[in-house]
């Protein structure tokens, strides 16, 4: 356990927040291990629906540069590779709630995120290249569908800082916040998600990280979900409620 990762459940909702200010919460492996444990035990947890990451004045500096010297990744079972399988692999929608500096994994990470907000005064950077380092989390990849080659290169070539004006425009952020409602916005829609069915959210975040198929594919997937759902008697009371009004 680390003690810079802290969390709770309430309301449905696991809150992970980073506390390690005064490295900016830089992480250390300790830090990746906990994140990766957090992470899934949520996805296993029945009254979880929803986790929502922040990490107070800033979200993450990225790595911990002595850190990372000292306990360098030597091969995929890394914690920090262990860390990016159960964010990726998470079935449970994931909310961000970023302030401050988001570097490097801190901004890779929003890629596999479902909804993400940061304030006015959050600075997002992807310095590998500078690092003497290749991108990673995919990133050379989620980057170009969301934003398209050219700005994936310049962000990826150029490793230079960005505002949360251009992650907007970029498509890397749902909206951007005055920092002391930051908080309050990813904490209401993570109590939206939580007043979902589980179930539903798990299906419907699979069905949208789906990989690239046919149209006529993509319709008969649905279908299937769709029609197994209409049997569900949750759906069935919610139908029923709505029609009685």
């Amino acid at each position: 356990m680390s003690k810079y990762v802290n969390s709770d459940i309430s309301e449905n909702i696991m809150h992970i927040k980073l506390d390690r200010a005064h490295k900016k919460n830089a992480l250390t492996e300790d830090m990746y291990l906990e994140l990766k444990n957090l992470i899934n035990k949520a996805s296993q947890n029945k009254k979880v629906k929803v986790i929502l990451i922040s990490g107070g004045e800033d979200f993450t500096a990225g790595n911990d540069i002595r850190d990372f010297i000292e306990n360098p990744p030597k091969d995929k079972n890394s914690p920090v590779f262990k860390f990016m399988i159960a964010l990726t692999e998470c079935p449970l929608p994931i909310i961000s709630a970023v302030s401050g500096f988001a570097v490097g994994i801190g901004t890779t990470m929003l890629l596999h995120c479902d909804l993400v907000y940061a304030s006015k005064n959050s600075l997002f950077m992807m310095p590998f290249i500078n690092l003497g380092l290749v991108p990673e989390f995919a990133s050379s990849l989620l980057l170009q569908k969301r934003t398209g080659y050219l700005k994936a290169a310049e962000m990826l070539m150029l490793g230079e800082k960005f505002d949360a004006k251009t992650a907007l425009e970029y498509r890397l952020i749902n909206q951007i916040c005055e920092e002391s409602e930051l908080s309050n916005i990813a904490l209401n829609s993570a109590k939206k998600l939580s007043a979902k069915p589980r179930e539903l959210l798990i299906t419907t975040k699979a069905l949208i990280r789906r990989e690239s198929e046919t149209i006529k594919g993509r319709i008969e997937l649905e279908a299937d979900h769709f029609i197994e759902q209409l049997g569900n008697p949750e759906t069935i009371e919610i139908l029923t409620r709505l029609n009685k009004k």
